[in-house]
């Protein structure tokens, strides 16, 4: 009795599970899963948790997306290719991890400042992708489209010290992900070290480093403010390197017309009415957050976002980006750099 019992529950549970999932496999729905190395926290999952939804809802049911998050699909450094070869349908690609491949791309940490509000950063984007194809044109060539762009919020610093000046960083050991971020540093008097980003914290509280650049909710997110209760933040330090949400181009291409509209119409909808306003809410989130922890939060001043936005080895780091960029085939670098100048500065004067 006691094993019949058992089969019987056994048999039970399968057709509950087939109650649930046969619906979605009999309407023949195409499956996209989604890669994200980032945790399901933030300002730019409730975005994409909305996209999600809104491609089902558009596609009336005939594209579903299964995300996986917290890297339980692959790490950032693996998303590129895991994209290109279609391991994953589509994921979270950022390009600082891919200095060579997507090169123009990386062009951003170059431009310290850029607009603060998420209709203007977009409107950047917006202009970027559109009018310059060498940004679509290099992720082509990694088999991939980009179908949303989200962005980290502005650029900041936390410590295990108090920061409340630029000059404060002299003689001291920090940690940046690009080695644009490692040169700002370095021209102010810090002595830049690299670290691998899942060893911040504990390189924070080891003493290995001083503090972290880094973008606010990332910091936020990853708890670095715990191991470093000193932040020096903006809300005009632009982040500037746009999250990439890309899409394998023979995964794109196998999708009708009506869906891949459906795709593209449901970003364009989260990133300004969802994406935006988590956002502009997002900085003044996480400075409440943080003083309740009892982390000490400064702002810069504007000698010293002067000072970092006129950084005299600026001109130098965007020769050698055109250097670096021409000897990988892009030979239209420094019309390029100019283009992308004009344009963000354009966003910034949208702001006054």
């Amino acid at each position: 009795m006691k094993a019949n019992k058992t089969t019987a529950l056994l048999f039970g549970f399968m057709f509950f599970l087939t109650l649930i999932v046969a619906p979605e496999l009999s309407a023949g729905a195409k499956i996209l899963k989604y890669s994200d190395h980032d945790p399901p926290s933030g300002p730019r999952y409730e975005s994409l948790v909305v996209w999600f939804k809104e491609i089902e809802k558009r596609s009336n049911g005939r594209v579903k997306v299964k995300a996986f998050f917290g890297g339980a699909m692959g790490k950032s450094r693996e998303s590129l290719k895991m994209v290109s070869e279609g391991t994953v349908d589509m994921a979270f690609v950022y390009p600082g991890h891919f200095p060579k491949q997507l090169i123009a791309n990386n062009i951003f940490p170059l431009f310290p400042q850029g607009p603060s509000k998420w209709e203007n950063v977009k409107w950047v984007y917006d202009r970027i992708f559109s009018e310059i194809p060498e940004f679509s044109k290099e992720l082509e060539k990694e088999n991939q489209k980009v179908l949303y762009i989200t962005s980290a919020l502005p650029a900041s610093m936390c410590a295990t010290y108090p920061v409340s000046s630029l000059d404060d960083l002299k003689g001291k050991k920090w940690r940046a992900a690009s080695k644009y971020h490692l040169a700002y540093l370095k021209s102010v008097g810090a002595i830049p070290v690299s670290v691998p980003w899942s060893d911040c914290y504990m390189a924070l509280q080891t003493g290995t480093i001083d503090g972290v650049l880094t973008d606010y909710d990332g910091m936020h997110m990853t708890k670095l403010d715990e191991a470093a209760p000193n932040v020096f933040v903006s809300r005009s330090l632009w982040f500037g390197t746009p999250f990439l949400h890309n899409i394998n181009l023979d995964t794109w291409n196998s999708l009708s017309k009506a869906d891949q509209e459906a795709i593209l119409s449901a970003a364009d909808y989260v990133s300004r009415e969802v994406f935006g306003k988590h956002f502009k809410a997002e900085f003044d989130a996480i400075v409440e957050s943080q003083k309740k922890m009892g982390v000490k939060v400064n702002f810069w001043s504007d000698s010293d976002l002067a000072k970092w936005n006129n950084n005299p080895v600026i001109p130098k780091l965007r020769k050698e980006w055109i250097k670096e960029a021409r000897s990988v085939g892009l030979t239209n670098a420094d019309e390029l750099m100019e283009r992308v100048k004009k344009i963000i500065e354009e966003g910034i004067a949208r702001e006054k």
